[in-house]
């Protein structure tokens, strides 16, 4: 296997630390985001074709509409905003009173939109109109995982996740170790399981929660019962992605990323990172290759098959500040990822506002 790396564009996207990153569903459209500013570019000039901004609030979760036309950010004053990819336009607002909204989500379809704040609620796109309030056993109650960790109510509602089919919608509290699947055909709860993040497969047909730092369930998404827990008590998992084909899980702890087979909840094989603690990380739609973040703004090209590392960038920025100029304490280095078949492209955020775009091709060898 062979790959190669081009860097697109260097853009000023903020004057401080960027926070997240987030590609259009088309790869066309990149959207940058720190604490008050939404920035809208051009993949293929590296032009900003928009800036959105709120002095007076502050953005959490971005997603764009299945169709690119649209973005929205959840902000710290309770509301969903929705703006027009093209012009920048506000198109709509959702307003929650006395909550912070802090996650959304578009439908597969793109007409309705979910909203987390202390609950969930879903709105249509076009009129802005509350259409349901998601509440189940439990809600507005102190819930058994709560107490446990010591936290009370509320718990705001950090990730909502629709099925690729439609027909399911996940919600994450992660303060309370909550996570819930509810059914979109009746807005009902369906089931509630301990966790703290959770994914849905590809295929829709798993669900992955991770329960705590170092073990991970997987669950079926049509009933929720539980099929496989993989765990690894001797090192704490970041993170984790499912591979295309729904039949792999990879985690990330430190240096390594560890490569699951879901049938049989065992390791496959590991991944080692020379030099820096993996970030982020991302499956090409054919599942043989992997693209990696690092900790100090580094970027790796893996084989899936052969466990090698393709392409291994490195840049001169050094350790991150512990806050930003703002006072805001930083994280990971946001990092995103839209990969096709054979190609794609790569965001990744730096310390002093600007992001770059690479492009990624990789073949096999002659």
């Amino acid at each position: 296997m062979h790959a190669s790396t081009t860097l697109l564009h260097s853009i000023t996207a903020s004057d401080d630390e960027v926070a997240r990153l987030l590609l259009s569903p088309d790869g066309k459209i990149l959207a940058a985001g720190d604490h008050t500013t939404i920035t809208l570019w051009d993949t293929t000039t590296g032009s900003l074709q928009s800036t959105i901004e709120d002095k007076d609030d502050m953005f959490f979760g971005m997603a764009f509409s299945p169709d690119n036309t649209l973005v929205a950010a959840a902000t710290d004053e309770g509301h969903g905003r929705i703006w027009s990819t093209a012009t920048g336009e506000l198109k709509q607002t959702v307003t929650v009173d006395d909550e912070r909204t802090l996650s959304l989500a578009f439908s597969p379809d793109g007409k309705t939109i979910a909203t987390g704040s202390e609950l969930i609620r879903i709105w249509d796109v076009e009129t802005g109109e509350l259409q349901h309030i998601l509440t189940g056993p439990g809600d507005r109650k102190l819930s058994f995982s709560a107490i446990y960790y010591g936290h009370v109510w509320p718990s705001e509602i950090w990730q909502v996740l629709f099925s690729s089919g439609g027909r399911k919608l996940v919600s994450v509290c992660p303060e309370a170790h909550c996570v819930r699947i509810w059914d979109i055909e009746t807005w009902t709860l369906d089931k509630t399981i301990l966790g703290q993040e959770a994914g849905i497969s590809p295929d829709d047909t798993h669900l992955a929660v991770q329960v705590n730092d170092t073990t991970i369930q997987i669950y079926r998404t049509l009933d929720g019962q539980l099929q496989r827990t993989l765990e690894d008590t001797e090192k704490k998992f970041a993170s984790f992605t499912f591979a295309p084909d729904s039949k792999m899980i990879a985690t990330h702890s430190g240096r390594e990323i560890m490569l699951w087979n879901i049938e049989s909840g065992e390791p496959i094989k590991t991944l080692e990172d020379p030099e820096r603690k993996v970030s982020a990380f991302s499956f090409s739609p054919d599942g043989k290759i992997l693209i990696s973040g690092t900790r100090r703004c580094g970027l790796r090209v893996w084989d899936v098959e052969s466990g090698a590392c393709l392409v291994m960038l490195e840049h001169d920025d050094g350790a991150r500040d512990v806050q930003s100029s703002r006072g805001y304490i930083t994280g990971p280095p946001a990092f995103d990822v839209l990969l096709e078949d054979g190609a794609g492209k790569v965001a990744l955020a730096f310390p002093d506002g600007t992001v770059r775009i690479w492009d990624i091709e990789w073949s096999q060898d002659p």
